[in-house]
């Protein structure tokens, strides 16, 4: 109960955590694995494989024994990339992830060329899920490095996060709060982690092999928004995925061009939308994700997982 209350807190809380300020550490928000992505990341009430980690560890506390290894690997926008592994033993996990924004141009003041750089950030993070009377619960602690050129800085973070599932019928709920930690500091400035808070609710429908999800997020750094997501796992082996995310629209309009006289068409128009597809056999699994940026591009996340 005193998790619950600490966790209900920082959601009334939401509005007045650091709303004013610009976030460090945006690759945080950047999705674990392929399956999450293509259901849009409204999963704080589904957690029920190693993606957990990332979006609510409470999913580690129960569930199949045995282990589950993952690697993914995301060809992001504009020559940036993001690669993932986690490995989980419940209700143990840990997992990594590196992004890299590739080759940057540099200039001084005057704009001159003074030799490109790079910039990478990478997070460490371990979790552990537990049961708290009727509850699924879980906490993380992890360490993000993040380097510019000549510059670094580390912080460190924690997620905590409850997950309940209605015994007898197909419907789960979830809360949790990811990234709650130290500013990260660069030179003479510092600025908040991407701070969320998030409440979910789940069906997983056996009959109709069909998985419905529902999240709200709270970011300390933007407008609150509401994610949905569903997959079908009708066909032998087979998941269909796809999933919606809500923007303010000044952001989608800018994000599309609009008012600028050359809107993005196409997939890369649909942004907001999300979509995926997965082939599980064996054990294995290999799971994709397609993710519109407007006029950034597409992005592509692909995982491999295995179970043993």
């Amino acid at each position: 109960m005193r998790v619950l209350l600490l966790v209900l807190v920082l959601f009334t809380q939401a509005p007045r955590l650091d709303a004013a300020q610009s976030s460090a550490a945006q690759f945080l928000n950047l999705g674990f694995g392929a399956r999450a992505l293509g259901m849009g990341e409204a999963y704080t009430a589904v957690a029920d494989d190693i993606s957990s980690i990332y979006y609510n560890p409470a999913g580690l506390a129960s569930g199949s024994e045995g282990r589950e290894l993952s690697f993914s690997h995301a060809f992001h926008l504009q020559d940036t990339a993001v690669s993932q592994a986690g490995f989980m033993r419940r209700p143990y996990a840990a997992a990594i992830t590196y992004f890299s924004a590739g080759e940057l141009e540099g200039r001084d003041a005057s704009a001159a060329l003074t030799g490109n750089f790079t910039a990478r950030d990478v997070a460490a993070q371990f979790s552990r899920g537990f049961k708290l009377g009727p509850f699924d619960a879980g906490l993380s602690g992890k360490v993000v490095s993040q380097k510019i050129k000549s510059s670094g800085a580390t912080s460190f973070a924690a997620d905590a996060g409850l997950l309940y599932r209605f015994k007898g019928t197909p419907y789960s709920a979830g809360l949790s709060v990811v990234n709650l930690g130290t500013r990260v500091k660069f030179e003479e400035e510092s600025f908040p982690l991407p701070l969320k808070l998030k409440a979910g609710a789940a069906a997983k429908f056996a009959s109709t092999r069909l998985l419905l999800a529902l999240d709200a997020e709270f970011p300390n750094d933007g407008p609150a928004a509401a994610r949905l997501g569903a997959e079908y796992k009708g066909l032998d082996g087979i998941a269909l995925r796809f999933g919606y995310r809500t923007t303010a629209s000044a952001q989608r309009d800018a994000v599309l061009g609009r008012g600028f006289g050359d809107s993005v068409s196409g997939v890369a128009g649909m942004y907001g939308f999300f979509a995926g597809a997965g082939f599980v056999h064996a054990g294995f699994s290999l799971d994709y994700a397609l993710l519109p940026y407007g006029e950034l591009g597409t992005a592509h996340r692909f995982s491999v997982g295995m179970k043993f």
